[in-house]
């Protein structure tokens, strides 16, 4: 059997950490707050994301304000989303691996149309079995809940079986961590994700410097895994 790898988007292949710390920045200071660093972005960073923000306002705020913070985020990230870039090497690392037989997914937090739009721009898209972000009625979920159904989608559209011992989810937070466990799957987080280093430290998840080191980590771990049964 193949191994399987998913993907996360923003902040893992899309290094769009610098808009999105100016964009919660914009978003903080439209309800009074004030600018945050990427430190504090990286270690509030939590979801549902209504609690990071909480956390990086340091107090809870009403329904109002949180439809303007979440209306000032995604309006200041759009304007600055010709900043971002891909990772060094994106295609490079998909290409080689699936080379060696791996396939492809990749399961974004982000508004659907907008990620497919992104993955179409930079020639990615048909390189994954099933690409998939969140209708915007969908983005309260756990990563946990739609990872699950992504992997269901997956199934259908994979050429092999897939069982769950041979999926690995390379992500840059914990929640890619905790969905991953939840459903039974390896993890593999990027060392500059958004994350607070103690506490990946305390739930042992792996991390590496690169994509391809996050690959190459996560496959070994999975080579190395008895089978079902």
């Amino acid at each position: 059997m193949t191994a399987h790898i998913v993907w996360d988007w923003n902040g893992t292949l899309f290094d769009d950490i610098d808009i999105s710390v100016a964009a919660a920045s914009a978003a903080c200071r439209t309800v009074g707050g004030g600018d945050i660093t990427h430190e504090a972005y990286r270690r509030a960073f939590t979801r549902p994301v209504r609690s990071f923000y909480a956390s990086l306002l340091e107090r809870p705020f009403t329904d109002h304000q949180w439809k303007a913070i979440a209306e000032c985020y995604h309006r200041t990230y759009r304007n600055l989303l010709d900043r971002a870039r891909l990772r060094e090497g994106v295609a490079d690392v998909l290409d080689s691996l699936a080379g060696a037989g791996v396939t492809h997914s990749l399961l974004s937090m982000g508004e659907h149309d907008e990620v497919v739009a992104l993955l179409e721009r930079e020639g990615l898209l048909s390189r994954f079995l099933v690409a998939e972000g969140m209708a915007r009625q969908q983005r309260t979920e756990s990563k946990q809940a739609v990872l699950a159904r992504h992997l269901d989608a997956v199934r259908e559209r994979h050429p092999d079986e897939l069982s769950i011992d041979r999926v690995l989810l390379i992500g840059d937070t914990l929640d890619d961590n905790e969905a991953a466990v939840a459903v039974g799957a390896s993890c593999v987080l990027l060392a500059d994700g958004s994350y607070d280093p103690e506490k990946a430290a305390a739930v042992a998840v792996p991390v590496a410097a690169s994509l391809s080191a996050a690959a190459e980590l996560g496959l070994r771990a999975i080579s190395s895994r008895p089978g079902p049964g």
